[in-house]
C-alpha cells in the first residue's frame, strides 16, 4: 500500500514471455510434463504480511501455492479506492490456477489468469466511477523442474541469496528506477526521492497490461525473497543480507525475522514478504 501513490498508466503490447520460448534451452523443455520437476528439488517456502505502524489497513497481499509450485505477493495502490480489492483479486484468481501438462501451457494459464485479473479490476473502477483508479503491483513466481519464472509489474520485487550474495532480479516499474537508469540520480538516493511512489505499471490501472517475463535457474541451496516496496523501503537490501545469512535454513524463521526488522526499521508501510529455498532431494 501507498500514501497518494502515482500511477503514470502506459499502453504497450501483450506480455512477451511466450517468445522467450523459442529460445534453445526452453525449446528442449517445453512439452515435458510439470509434475517431473519434483523430482529435482524440494522446495521448502513460507509467507507473511502486515499493516505496520503507520498504515491503517493491509491492502498487501500474498499467495503460497506450494502444491502447484507458484508464489504471489500483490501490492495494492494505497491512496486509491480498493486497493485491498486489487492485490486480492489477484491472488484469489491465481489461487485457482492448476499446472498443465507443459511448460508452455502452465505459463499461458498464468499470464491469462493475471490478464483477466486486469480485466475484472478495470470494471471495479469503471463501477466507482469518477475517473477512479484501482491498482496493484506483482510479483508472480513459478518454479519448474530447475528453472525458476517470473512475471511482474510495479516495484514488488524478487531477489534471490546464492553463495552469499543478494541479487535483485526484478526491475522496478517506477519513475525513480528511470531516473537511475538514465544516471539522474544514484540508486542509493531513490527511496528518498520526492516521485519514489510513482509507478509506471501495476495490474488493473490500464486496459492493455504488460507484465515482465523472465527465467532463472535454480541450484541448491537458493533461497529466494519475493517482497512488497514496505520491505526494503524500511530495510535497505545491505541490512537484508545478514537476516538471510542467520536464517538461511529455516524460510517460517527468515520470513518472520525479515519482517520484524522491516517493522523495527519502520513499519512505514505494508508489508509483504516470501521466502523459498531449493535444495537437492538426498
Amino acid at each position: 500500500m501507498r500514501d497518494s501513490a502515482i500511477i503514470l498508466p502506459i499502453v504497450a503490447s501483450m506480455p512477451e514471455s511466450i517468445k522467450k520460448f523459442k529460445g534453445l534451452e526452453l525449446q528442449l523443455y517445453k512439452t515435458q510434463s510439470t509434475t517431473e520437476q519434483s523430482a529435482i528439488f524440494h522446495i521448502d517456502s513460507n509467507g507473511v504480511t502486515d499493516t505496520g505502524h503507520v498504515r491503517t489497513r493491509n491492502e498487501d497481499s500474498y499467495l503460497v501455492l506450494p502444491e502447484q509450485n507458484l508464489w504471489v505477493v500483490a501490492d495494492g495502490m494505497g491512496g486509491h479506492h480498493a486497493g485491498d480489492f486489487a492485490s486480492q483479486s489477484i491472488t484469489q484468481n491465481l489461487a485457482l490456477f492448476k499446472q498443465a501438462n507443459s511448460l508452455e501451457e502452465s505459463i499461458l494459464l498464468l499470464e491469462e489468469n493475471v490478464i483477466n485479473t486486469n480485466a475484472i479490476i478495470r470494471k471495479k473502477a469503471e463501477k466507482l466511477g469518477k475517473g477512479m483508479t484501482i491498482g496493484a503491483t506483482v510479483v508472480c513466481v513459478y518454479i519448474w523442474q530447475n528453472f525458476l519464472f517470473a512475471f511482474w509489474a510495479g516495484d514488488s520485487r524478487l531477489y534471490r541469496f546464492r553463495d552469499e550474495q543478494l541479487s535483485r532480479l526484478t526491475e522496478d516499474h517506477s519513475y525513480v528506477e528511470e531516473l537511475v537508469k538514465m544516471g539522474k540520480i544514484e540508486a542509493k538516493d531513490a527511496e528518498a526521492h520526492p516521485a519514489s511512489n510513482v509507478v509506471l505499471r501495476a495490474v488493473g490501472i490500464d486496459d492493455t497490461l504488460r507484465l515482465d517475463f523472465e527465467y532463472f535457474d535454480l541450484l541448491d541451496d537458493d533461497i529466494f525473497i519475493i517482497c512488497s516496496d514496505g520491505l526494503y523501503k524500511d530495510l535497505a537490501e545491505d541490512k537484508i543480507s545478514p537476516i538471510i545469512q542467520d536464517n538461511k535454513d529455516d524460510m517460517d524463521k527468515l520470513a518472520h525475522s525479515l519482517l520484524s526488522s522491516s517493522l523495527a526499521a519502520g513499519g512505514t508501510d505494508n508489508t509483504s514478504i516470501i521466502t523459498i529455498k531449493v535444495s537437492n532431494k538426498q
